[in-house]
């Protein structure tokens, strides 16, 4: 009974998430309707970069609501047939308390990833403070370099060479080629 509803919520989950990036793109989309469209003629304005980001985030809204849904239909047949059959799934239940331990090793993994995700919210959110202090070149590496570690990679190569090379390509595409003023900090 527990696993069922175990099984169920995932695409709740995904639905709720689907959805509530729908909102953010559609609150970014309606907050750029007083922008102007451009500046000069044949080049993109200031709305052009908050649109294009509402449209992603709807796009992604949508892709992970079509998760969710071909998820749960696929888990609708899928149960029907573990049931019913003897067969792997059966006998991987059958273990005594094989499948209990490894639920609560679900659950346990399951709270560290949210701490996870509370950790690089706040992470994100630091960022946004110090950004206009200590500018895009110096703050954005710095992002970088902390999302990377949360999300499992230890390699210090890779953690110097990626927030490096990520910060001049911001550097290079929005405040060189499109001369989009960044904060500059200090």
């Amino acid at each position: 009974m527990g696993s069922r509803s175990a099984r169920g919520s995932p695409p709740l989950r995904l639905l709720a998430e689907a959805g509530l990036l729908a909102v953010v793109g559609a609150a970014v989309l309606l907050d750029s309707r007083g922008y102007p469209p451009s500046l000069a003629e044949g080049a993109p304005g200031p709305a052009f970069f908050p649109r294009l980001l509402a449209a992603l985030l709807i796009a992604c809204a949508a892709w992970l609501a079509i998760r969710a849904w071909r998820g749960a239909r696929g888990r609708g047949s899928g149960g029907a047939k573990d049931s019913g059959s003897g067969g792997e799934s059966s006998a991987g239940r059958s273990r005594g308390n094989a499948s209990s331990d490894s639920a609560a090793g679900v659950r346990a993994s399951t709270r560290v990833q949210r701490f996870g995700v509370w950790v690089a919210v706040a992470w994100i959110a630091a960022f946004l403070l110090v950004w206009p202090r200590l500018g895009t070149v110096l703050s954005v590496p710095l992002l970088v370099v902390g999302l990377m570690w949360l999300t499992g990679e230890r390699s210090w190569r890779t953690l110097v060479s990626v927030p490096l090379a990520f910060a001049g390509f911001i550097y290079l595409v929005f405040m060189v080629l499109l001369g989009v003023p960044l904060p500059t900090g200090f």
